[in-house]
């Protein structure tokens, strides 16, 4: 059975014990008893945020594509260890000399194999190697990156719909709670106790609770929507089920953070790739030394020649044009130690993230619990001025404003739980990683 049914199973036990005047039919109150009553226990078919999650990671193309941009980066590393070896050649030349050509009298035809292997780069072997190994980092940030901001988009949406979820039914009952005081003020009106001003602005108040009634049902359906395009699957509003969570402390939270932020961690990727840029450019004022082997067939001034073998040693040296390796170099040290910055300025975005979310989870608890008793208060007077209203002790002005302040409460927290669930879940990516919301579905399905 759904979080919702039980909710409503609870208010059905409170009905029969303070009657319906309170919290009778009170669908707000039945989605706010879900929030405080979750438990991780998850039945089938439920729509939990970590499920979600997973479902998008299944099959959101941005992923597929970054995980083909990996692999191209692993290749990278494959091609960087082979340079490492013995480079084979072939190289076929034909000659069309004419007849008093002393240099081209023998075979028209030359056939060279070749094995060059080099010797000493000066450490641009290994700074190719160690460039193409931050490529795969970068690449695999890059990926987790996508991840992140996948997961945080679907808690986005989540949050929202949450929030709208909650705050339509604040509208149904206001709606049901207009619609009963204009029913009312309609009879008195019929029997000559109330003006017809009363009953306008009834109506009047009604006809704006429909207002708000639609546009928070078009919240809902375009969050719901969100969540369709990034899951790859309709969600059913009605088998959320949604959980509670600590918040950490900061002393825990902002090392861990920055631990597990992939833009951290493509940003010490970068100043990898950096650092190995600073390595090429230096090898490039070295001079390089090769072993170059070739068996040649065919000669072009000696016909019907053996095949010849030879064994050279290379070494081959440019400073650029106009010098300019060394200035490659200072350009790559100046690379260097803007990447190295670019990771303090990732740490600092995360560092204000978390404690943006810090603090605002901090202030939602307190919140909540006041916005609880206003609620409760703003029942209490609603209930108690209508009995004063038909005694003739209170205004219709007075009761009308009552049930508005119903709907405001209400609707205020509605929008305290959505902020609930939007700081709980961001922390806990942010803090612990998308990987911990996989584990977490992994375990609520074994439940």
């Amino acid at each position: 059975m759904g979080c919702l049914s039980n909710g409503m199973h609870f208010l059905k036990a409170v009905d029969d014990q303070q009657g319906a005047s309170r919290l009778g039919g009170s669908l707000f109150m039945a989605v706010l008893y879900c929030v405080l009553t979750a438990a991780p226990v998850v039945s089938f078919g439920a729509e939990t945020l970590p499920g979600l999650v997973r479902d998008a990671f299944a099959q959101h193309p941005a992923l597929r594509s970054r995980q083909g941009l990996e692999e191209v980066a692993q290749a990278g590393i494959d091609v960087a260890k082979r340079e490492f070896w013995a480079a084979p050649s072939i190289a076929v030349e034909r000659a069309d000399a004419s007849a008093n050509d002393t240099s081209y009298q023998g075979d028209e035809q030359v056939v060279t194999l070749q094995l060059k292997q080099p010797l000493w780069t000066g450490g641009r072997l290994t700074g190719t190697l160690s460039k193409a190994e931050a490529q795969a980092l970068v690449a695999k940030a890059e990926l987790e990156i996508t991840r992140q901001q996948l997961a945080l988009r679907i808690v986005q949406a989540w949050s929202d719909v949450f929030a709208a979820q909650s705050t339509v039914a604040a509208y149904e009952q206001s709606r049901n709670t207009h619609t009963r005081l204009l029913e009312m003020v309609k009879r008195r009106h019929d029997e000559g106790v109330t003006a017809k001003a009363d009953m306008e602005l009834a109506r009047s108040r009604l006809e704006t609770v429909l207002a708000d009634l639609s546009s928070s049902n078009a919240r809902l359906d375009t969050s719901l929507e969100l969540l369709r395009v990034l899951t790859g699957r309709p969600v059913d509003p009605a088998a959320l089920v949604v959980g509670v969570y600590d918040i950490p402390r900061q002393d825990r939270v902002l090392q861990a953070a920055r631990e597990r932020s992939p833009l951290v961690v493509k940003a010490q990727a970068q100043a990898k790739m950096a650092e190995a840029e600073i390595k090429i450019a230096r090898a490039a004022l070295w001079p390089e030394v090769s072993l170059r082997a070739e068996r040649q067939y065919g000669n072009f001034t000696q016909a019907d020649a053996d095949p010849q073998n030879r064994i050279f040693i290379t070494v081959n040296a440019s400073l650029g044009g106009g010098g300019s390796n060394i200035s490659a170099v200072e350009g790559a040290r100046a690379q260097y130690r803007a990447a190295v910055e670019e990771i303090h300025i990732q740490q600092l975005a995360v560092d204000e993230q978390v404690l943006s979310d810090l603090a605002l989870a901090h202030t939602l608890a307190p919140r909540k619990a006041s916005l609880q008793r206003a609620r409760q208060s703003a029942d209490d007077v609603s209930s108690s001025w209508e009995r004063q209203f038909l005694a003739g002790r209170k205004q219709w002005q007075d009761l009308m404003n009552a049930a508005r302040e119903q709907a405001q409460a209400d609707t205020q927290l509605a929008d305290v739980l959505g902020a609930e669930q939007l700081t709980g879940w961001r922390l806990k990516v942010l803090t612990e990683g998308v990987d911990a919301l996989i584990r977490l579905h992994e375990y609520q399905a074994n439940e």
